[in-house]
C-alpha cells in the first residue's frame, strides 16, 4: 500500500469482490482467477478486463471522487495497460475518471441477472430452436431491428439460438444465450421485428432463454442499453434485479 494514495492491489478474485461490497456484477461477470491484479482505493475498485467483445477494458466501480482518484493514482503508478482501449465506469463517476484519461464517445448501458425462473409466457409455443444454417435469417433481423447489438451469431463458443417465424417462414424474433468470459450464461441478441412488436415475442424469447439459464447454471445475466425503456419492463418483469448502471467510453487514440 502507498502511504501517499492508499492504492491496495487486489490478487484474487475474493478480495476483489469483498471490496466491491459483494457486488453481483464482479460475482457473474468477472472471470476467475483475474487474469491482472485489480485495485482499490477508498470505496472504488478498477480492474484490467477482456469485456465480452474481447477488447481490453479498465472497469471501474465505486463513487465519483473515490473513483477518480483511483484511476488518477494508477496513471501516476504507471498502471494502466499500454494497450487499453476503453473505459467503463459506475454511472455518475465519468466526470471524475475523464480527469485522469481521454475518453471518447460511448453510450450509457445497464446490467442485471435473474436467480429465479420466469413463469411461462404463452408465445413461447411458437419459438423454434436456430442453428448454424438460419444464420442469413438472424443476421438479417438484427441488421434491420436492432443495429446496435454486440451479438454475433455462432461466432463465439456455446451459443443457443431460439426464434420465431411467421406464417410465411419469415424469421420475426430470435434471442441466444452464451458464457460470458465469467462461464455465467449472459442473454443477448434478443430482438423482435417491427412487424410483431406488442404481441409479446421478446417476452417470450426472454423468458424462455432465462428459464433454461437459471435451470441449467442457477442464474442470468444481461446487458442493455439505458435509453431502453421497454425492455427494461419486460426484464424487471421476469425477475431480473440487480442492476447496475454504467458509462463505457472509448478511449481517444494518442
Amino acid at each position: 500500500m502507498s502511504p501517499r494514495t492508499g492504492l491496495r492491489e487486489l490478487g484474487t478474485h475474493a478480495e476483489l469482490l469483498q471490496a466491491a461490497g459483494d457486488s453481483a456484477f464482479i460475482r457473474y461477470d468477472i472471470p476467475q482467477p483475474l487474469e491482472q491484479p485489480a485495485y482499490a482505493l477508498g470505496d472504488a475498485v478498477a480492474l484490467p478486463r477482456q469485456t465480452h467483445t474481447r477488447r481490453l477494458g479498465l472497469l471501474v466501480l465505486g463513487p465519483p471522487d473515490d473513483a477518480g482518484a483511483l484511476v488518477g493514482a494508477m496513471a501516476d503508478a504507471g498502471l494502466h495497460p499500454a494497450d487499453l482501449t476503453g473505459v467503463t465506469v459506475q454511472r455518475g463517476a465519468l466526470p471524475a475518471v475523464a480527469a485522469h484519461l481521454p475518453v471518447a464517445d460511448g453510450n450509457e448501458w445497464e446490467w442485471m441477472y435473474a436467480v429465479a425462473a420466469p413463469p411461462r409466457v404463452a408465445a413461447e409455443d411458437r419459438l423454434v430452436p436456430l442453428s448454424e444454417e438460419d444464420l442469413p435469417d438472424i443476421t438479417a433481423l438484427l441488421a434491420e431491428a436492432n443495429p446496435r447489438t454486440d451479438a454475433e451469431p455462432f461466432e463465439r463458443p456455446g451459443q443457443q439460438w431460439v426464434g420465431v417465424r411467421d406464417d410465411a417462414g419469415r424469421l420475426v424474433a430470435c434471442g441466444a444465450r452464451e458464457p460470458n468470459l465469467a462461464g455465467f450464461p449472459l442473454l443477448l441478441g434478443i430482438t423482435v421485428h417491427a412487424d410483431e412488436r406488442g404481441t409479446r415475442l421478446g417476452l417470450a424469447v426472454t423468458a424462455h432463454l432465462t428459464r433454461a439459464a437459471v435451470a441449467d447454471e442457477g442464474v442470468c445475466t444481461l446487458g442493455m442499453y439505458s435509453d431502453n425503456e421497454v425492455a427494461r419492463r419486460v426484464y424487471h418483469g421476469l425477475g431480473y434485479t440487480g442492476d447496475h448502471l454504467w458509462s463505457s467510453r472509448r478511449l481517444a487514440a494518442g
